[in-house]
């Protein structure tokens, strides 16, 4: 028998797809990314690192997948 949990857990499935658990790996120490700005005009994104804060700055390409641009320490204001 089949509960009604499980019909609508496969139909949110059926329309949105499966959950994406993984957001990206940090280039210094392998940590994960949060989402730290998306830029729609521009077609970037900037994730950071939770452990290390390394920036690291996404574009699309021509297909319409992110691509790595460039990965930079966070600028530190001067004393």
């Amino acid at each position: 028998m089949i509960s009604m949990s499980e019909i609508g857990k496969s139909m949110h499935e059926s329309l949105l797809g499966p959950p994406k658990t993984q957001r990206g790996k940090c280039r210094n120490c392998g940590s994960q990314l949060e989402l730290y700005e998306l830029d729609f005009k521009r077609s970037s994104k900037i994730m950071k690192c939770i452990r290390c804060g390394m920036l690291h700055v996404y574009k699309k390409d021509i297909i319409g997948k992110w691509r790595l641009f460039k990965a930079q320490k966070p600028d530190v204001p001067p004393r």
